[in-house]
């Protein structure tokens, strides 16, 4: 029987719970674009990794896709290399699929291949493009593809919904030449529903841009104790073999309601589980060691390398603190330390944006489920 627990990143899980408030705006936007005829304000998300950022945009382009038939442009930043090549690509191969046809002429990108895919980001086109020598130039490409393609969805009657994933690698000055030509053409009405997804440091007031200022925001967090719940009874229900309350019970505390651990410990409890007709506590006590070895081999060293050494410290100081005493503060922490609060404030700062710890209140507690421990045996 297929496992039915999806483990990784940018992988959509089979029970997608916990971000009801997001769907719904997605389904705001949508509705302003199409119904009100308006082009509505960016929805920006932000999040550590791991909690489900690009699968939330995926969910908002299969709800345009199912709700109106409309196509998405999705763009992923990487390090270091600037997104506008690959934005203007995936315009072109959507105004080419809005018009069911492939044209060939003196002026503008010639297709040279290409496939048609499907994804968790929807039904879209992938093409490969030649531009011609004499094919007209631009100071402002990437408003230039926006503006043919707007043109074209609106000529068939449908409107199109624009992800930028990573947007937090992005060089400042291209994201602002981005948003710039968004906010431009705000009051031309195009059915456009933009969706920005990034780690928390994308509000950091040095690298913010006003169009993303005035969007709507929504940070992504951990899932509450019900909603990881449904997260792993669900996907077992329906897959034929139930996971048993108690065994649940096992599970959630154990995860933290981080939506990454969640699948992993579900994705070991079945594992643990095969040719029984249920999961019992028996198979998810087997799955919590099995999953934590996972954790210390993998997100536990990956973001204890992602620290500097003065993090580190940081780190070692407040994992020390939680498992000895229970809980720790930044006071604590630097007392521990013997600094100053203020003397090492920005670690604390950092580390958050990083999403390596995050805040509940005075408390510091490290997002990874387990790591505390495990920084602290170092």
């Amino acid at each position: 029987m297929p496992n039915p627990y999806r483990p990784g990143f940018n992988v959509p899980p089979p029970a997608f719970v916990g971000r009801d408030g997001v769907l719904a705006s997605v389904r705001e936007a949508l509705d302003v674009a199409a119904l009100d005829g308006r082009t509505p304000r960016p929805l920006i998300l932000t999040g550590t990794r791991g909690v489900g950022k690009t699968v939330a945009l995926g969910e908002g382009a299969a709800l345009a896709a199912e709700r109106l038939g409309w196509p998405t442009v999705h763009v992923e930043v990487r390090p270091r290399r600037p997104f506008t090549p690959l934005l203007l690509e995936r315009l072109e191969a959507v105004r080419l699929d809005l018009e069911h046809t492939t044209k060939r002429g003196k002026l503008g990108p010639r297709v040279t291949g290409g496939k048609i895919s499907a994804s968790a980001l929807g039904v879209g086109a992938e093409v490969n493009l030649e531009r011609g020598a004499e094919g007209p130039t631009t100071a402002d490409p990437v408003g230039e593809a926006l503006a043919a393609t707007m043109v074209v969805a609106m000529r068939e009657g449908a409107g199109v919904v624009l992800t930028l994933d990573e947007a937090q690698l992005a060089a400042r000055d291209e994201l602002a030449g981005f948003t710039a030509v968004l906010q431009e053409h705000m009051g031309d009405d195009w059915p456009l529903v933009v969706i920005v997804a990034g780690l928390p440091s994308l509000r950091d007031p040095n690298r913010s841009v006003t169009y993303l200022e005035r969007g709507e925001w929504q940070e992504l967090g951990l899932l509450s104790a019900s909603d990881a719940r449904q997260a792993l009874m669900e996907p077992a229900a329906e897959a034929g073999r139930p996971l048993d309350a108690a065994a649940a019970d096992l599970l959630v505390e154990a995860s933290g309601g981080y939506p990454y651990a969640v699948q992993l410990y579900g994705h070991h409890a079945w594992r643990a589980s095969s040719g029984a007709t249920r999961i019992t506590v028996a198979h998810a006590r087997r799955a919590l060691d099995a999953a934590r070895h996972e954790l210390e081999d993998g997100l536990y060293v990956a973001r204890w390398n992602d620290a500097s050494p003065k993090e580190q410290e940081y780190l070692a100081a407040v994992a020390t603190l939680i498992v000895r005493t229970g809980e720790a503060t930044g006071p604590q922490v630097a007392t521990a330390l013997g600094k100053a609060q203020s003397q090492v404030s920005y670690l604390r700062d950092r580390l958050l944006k990083k999403g390596t710890l995050y805040a509940e209140g005075p408390r510091l507690l490290f997002l990874t489920p387990g790591m505390a421990d495990w920084v602290a045996g170092r």
